[in-house]
């Protein structure tokens, strides 16, 4: 007859489970992973803990397996205590109550041990994957998923790494599993990962949504977007602009709308609002600067006997002395005394430096960024005397 209650309430106990699936969220019944401490004096294989197993069991030694699973302290003693009577005929000192609560996890994916564990409950997806040895070198951090039961949940450990909220990382339950990714970046072959150079080619794992940076930056690659970024942001990313960048020029293609930026306006100005907006899958392009040819209103271009000829971009206040120091100043072969100034109308304005310099005239050629095209140094005529 004993025997016969126990499974009338054994069976009772799994209806309800069935009918009451909250029953096994319930904080104060017995859920899957939990330690069980069964007390009986004088039983040698008894006085101990038995851990509930995945299908809500405990194993009693001489008695077998009695599920367990969503019942409360008061409930739970009842049933082991009728499992236990079947075997044992003095019952009346038994003592059973939830020693320890825990949750048992599936880890899974890119972690160096990938199975499943005990962890303390309410534990959190952090403490989940230390459990499982931590995650390989590789592992997609963005893109993590969590599946209970027929539900799956992507979620972006990276941005828990990266500000610390953990509002948006799932709870934790037992049977959870947690998959962990590998990055694209990984390839289809197993080999030994190299961070540097993923540093060196981008972070972004997405290639539609990825900024491409390209051309005369240090690190160019494929670099994951963020909220709020800027050009400026994505370039540090890249490494910076090398020196023979041509800063004026830099291209951005953003929302599949060409922008030509000026890097060292907005650098001289300060002004955030010239710096471009961009979008997911944005393209920066900076060409070399050898690749460009200088125009525009605020140029003035040095020709003919100087240094270093060129084209020079003028700044309000720029004197005619302040353009020909820039350009390295006349050579010794230069006829000083002729100096042309082109301005943009065609006009020719003559120059004597060399009276200039020994005070016999005080005024400079005049020098206009808005208007000076040319200047010219005139070779001298006669080279005899240099032979």
């Amino acid at each position: 007859m004993k025997l016969l209650n126990t499974l009338a309430t054994l069976l009772l106990a799994m209806i309800v489970v069935v009918f009451s699936p909250a029953a096994l969220t319930d904080e104060n019944n017995v859920q899957v992973g939990d330690l069980i401490q069964v007390d009986l004096p004088g039983e040698s294989s008894l006085n101990r803990a038995f851990q509930v197993d995945k299908r809500g069991r405990i194993n009693l030694p001489e008695v077998g397996q009695v599920f367990v699973a969503g019942f409360d302290e008061t409930q739970l003693e009842s049933i082991v205590v009728d499992a236990l009577g079947t075997v044992f005929r003095d019952t009346t000192n038994v003592k059973v109550f939830i020693a320890e609560r825990q949750i048992l996890i599936s880890v899974q994916g890119y972690v160096e041990a990938p199975g499943e564990y005990t962890i303390p409950y309410n534990s959190n997806v952090q403490m989940a994957l230390q459990a499982a040895g931590g995650l390989r070198a590789g592992a997609q951090l963005n893109k993590m998923i969590h599946r209970r039961g027929a539900d799956r949940i992507e979620f972006d450990y990276k941005q828990f790494l990266d500000t610390g909220d953990d509002s948006d990382l799932p709870a934790l339950e037992s049977l959870d599993i947690l998959f962990v990714p590998a990055s694209p970046l990984v390839g289809n072959v197993e080999q030994e990962f190299d961070a540097a150079k993923l540093a060196d080619s981008g972070d972004s794992a997405d290639s539609r949504q990825a900024i491409k940076v390209f051309g005369e930056v240090n690190a160019p690659g494929s670099f994951s977007y963020k909220a709020n970024t800027d050009l400026v942001d994505v370039l540090m990313r890249a490494g910076g602009v090398t020196r023979y960048a041509s800063v004026e020029q830099i291209r951005v293609i953003s929302n599949n709308s060409p922008i030509l930026f000026n890097l060292k306006r907005y650098l001289d100005s300060g002004d955030t609002s010239l710096l471009p907006p961009l979008q997911p899958g944005a393209t920066i392009f900076v060409p070399k600067q050898e690749e460009e040819i200088k125009s525009g209103s605020n140029t003035v271009y040095v020709m003919g006997e100087v240094a270093a000829p060129g084209a020079f971009e003028g700044k309000p206040g720029a004197t005619f002395m302040d353009i020909l120091a820039n350009a390295g100043g006349p050579t010794r072969f230069a006829e000083s005394r002729q100096m042309r100034v082109i301005k943009s109308d065609g006009s020719i304005i003559p120059f004597d430096l060399t009276a200039y310099t020994e005070g016999l005239s005080t005024a400079q050629a005049p020098l206009s960024k808005l208007v000076t095209r040319f200047l010219y140094l005139r070779k001298q005529i006669s080279m005899k005397s240099h032979g």
